[in-house]
């Protein structure tokens, strides 16, 4: 490597890679990529479904109070579906098996990273071992 990365807590150099308290050697890396996490939502789903059934419980029965209710609670379920984030997880492949080495809400940064560790380990094993 030319010049070494060492962004948010990640280390890459001739050495290796560090990051999340984890030093892999450059000659044990064979790959790396990023994987997407969906944020499972089961509370914002049942929070939502609790505020329609309340809603309509609200209008079988003709309660402001429960209509309201219903609909705050729902506007709850959907606000806390939206604002719930993607994360993103590097792994690498190295001679024991794969490993997570970072989890980010950044996917160009993990990109990034993975591309740079895909270049290194190339540079690697492009050298002629002495």
């Amino acid at each position: 490597m030319d010049t070494p990365f060492n962004e948010r807590g990640v280390t890459l150099s001739r050495a290796g890679l560090s990051a999340s308290g984890q030093m892999i050697p450059l000659r044990e890396l064979r790959a790396a990529r990023v994987v997407k996490i969906e944020r499972k939502k089961p509370l914002p789903i049942v929070t939502a479904l609790i505020g329609f059934i309340v809603l309509g419980a609200g209008v079988a029965t003709g309660t402001g109070a429960a209509l309201v209710l219903g609909v705050m609670i729902a506007v709850v379920g959907y606000l806390s579906w939206i604002t719930q984030d993607v994360i993103f997880q590097l792994m690498v492949t190295t001679s024991d098996g794969e490993r997570e080495l970072l989890i980010t809400k950044d996917e160009e940064f993990a990109d990034r990273v993975a591309a740079l560790v895909a270049q290194a380990v190339a540079k690697h094993a492009a050298k002629p071992q002495a």
